[in-house]
């Protein structure tokens, strides 16, 4: 256990669970690490002795987490920290919470407390320059170092003296997922096929490889997003078709909801034409 990086060991028994990674990279020490995160000290010590110097990053859904990194301009095209001021101006002030300084360019990390709010998780909301992350999305932690930069990442204030607060009200309603389109009646002829196309979608997710049921998940509701929109699909069956595959793959419940909305307004958007088969 002594291996262990000590303020590693610090965020892992408040329950932030966390991944090794390359050093100097984003990418995982081996594949399927982010259903593994843990808070286990016996597995952070083997993976800390296994790759000596390594990142890591922390998931936020298991963790109970939602993670804003704020982007500074150099490194990146937009300026984060000037659009976080200007809502922060505009909405109100933030509470104090855990921050990171990221590595080499001066951005930052901001951690919140989430408690299942609907949340988007695409780069540039609420304001180019933020990265929201959420569910399986993962953040660097120090140690770590910027993989363009080179630079350490550090705590400006770690979470064991400032524990993370619940998501600002006014940032949680301007980061909520757009509302699921309006769905036209399925024709008779083609909505009597749906059935089985919704059985395939729910052993598809069941039986996905290891690591890969939220990939699978979220394909799987692209689909039958794209036959709702051409309606040729009830759109409540297709989301509770899913809900059940993803209970029975033991996927965390506010991160299957976030993963079906997504890829269901996704396919929603780009409907499939009436007279192709399913693969």
């Amino acid at each position: 256990m002594h291996t262990i990086p000590p303020d590693l060991l610090r965020v892992a028994r408040m329950g932030w669970h966390v991944l090794p990674v390359r050093a100097g990279s984003r990418a995982a020490c081996f594949r399927g690490a982010v259903d593994h995160a843990t808070t286990c000290p016996d597995t952070l010590a083997r993976w800390a002795a296994r790759w000596p110097g390594c990142g890591w990053r922390v998931v936020c859904g298991p963790s109970g987490l939602f993670a804003l990194d704020v982007d500074r301009p150099g490194t990146h095209a937009a300026d984060g920290v000037a659009a976080l001021s200007a809502l922060v101006r505009r909405h109100g002030p933030l509470p104090p919470r855990p921050m990171t300084r990221t590595g080499g360019s001066g951005g930052a990390v901001l951690f919140f407390r989430h408690d299942g709010e609907p949340l988007r998780g695409q780069a540039g909301y609420p304001a180019p320059g933020l990265d929201p992350h959420r569910g399986r999305q993962a953040v660097t932690i120090p140690p770590g170092t910027h993989p363009a930069t080179g630079g350490a990442y550090t705590w400006r204030v770690p979470p064991w003296e400032v524990p993370p607060p619940p998501i600002p009200r006014w940032l949680a309603r301007l980061l909520a997922p757009a509302p699921d389109p309006a769905v036209t009646p399925a024709p008779r002829m083609v909505a009597d096929r749906a059935p089985g196309v919704l059985m395939r979608a729910l052993h598809a997710v069941c039986d996905a490889p290891p690591g890969m049921a939220n990939t699978t998940l979220n394909a799987r509701a692209y689909t039958l997003g794209r036959w709702c929109g051409a309606g040729m699909m009830d759109l409540t069956q297709a989301r509770d078709t899913l809900l059940h595959a993803a209970q029975r793959r033991h996927i965390p419940m506010p991160e299957a909801r976030a993963t079906i909305r997504s890829g269901l307004n996704a396919g929603l958007r780009n409907p499939r034409p009436t007279g192709r088969a399913l693969p």
